[in-house]
């Protein structure tokens, strides 16, 4: 999916759809054994980690059709295959950004920017969430520089220190030598070396 985003969709849609396709990747990986594995998200375990993935999927498509973005409450628990249920919630979120993309070439120009205003958020919340899920699984699943580039644009314009809490831990310093993906997942409150750290 990373290398197959139509050039006709509107940039945060499209942005959001490679960052889709990486955390699509990561979840491929995921197994049962993997399901109790400590993340980098403080206190969540994959499994919690995936339902979440699952959740901020459907407030997000919310948020495209109404305007309102609102999590599930109480969240998901218990799924037998959480990855999978976070896997149907993303492509169907995917959907429902690319067809309210299409909609803005048909006037109805209100629909096509709350799917941009979800892209661009749930851009961020898929990538890194994708990244937890490598990490914590071992995978070595790499984003791409040019994704964790455009990510890290987005993020530093959109993720201001005031909106932190109950979103993401502090920034922390990259090492001197950090990559794209490395500065991204610092900016986001994670440590780029191996083992759980906080952020969610």
């Amino acid at each position: 999916m990373t290398g197959t985003v139509s050039p006709e969709l509107p940039a945060q849609v499209a942005l959001f759809a490679r960052a889709a396709g990486y955390a699509l990747e990561s979840l491929a990986e995921v197994t049962d054994a993997d399901l109790d594995r400590p993340t980098p998200c403080a206190d969540w375990p994959v499994r919690t980690l995936l339902l979440h993935l699952a959740d901020a999927a459907d407030g997000l498509s919310g948020l495209a059709r109404t305007g309102e973005l609102a999590l599930p409450s109480p969240p998901r628990t218990g799924d037998a295959d959480p990855a999978a249920v976070a896997r149907d919630r993303l492509l169907r979120l995917l959907d429902v950004l690319t067809s309210a993309a299409a909609d803005d070439g048909r006037g109805t120009t209100d629909h096509a920017a709350l799917a941009q205003a979800a892209a661009r958020g749930g851009a961020i919340e898929l990538a890194v969430h994708g990244w937890d899920v490598a990490t914590a699984c071992g995978s070595g699943h790499v984003m791409a520089p040019r994704l964790a580039t455009a990510l890290l644009q987005a993020a530093t314009s959109l993720v201001e220190d005031g909106a932190r809490p109950g979103l993401f831990a502090a920034p922390v310093a990259p090492p001197p030598d950090a990559g794209p993906e490395d500065r991204l997942v610092a900016f986001l409150g994670r440590r780029p070396a191996a083992g759980p750290h906080r952020g969610s």
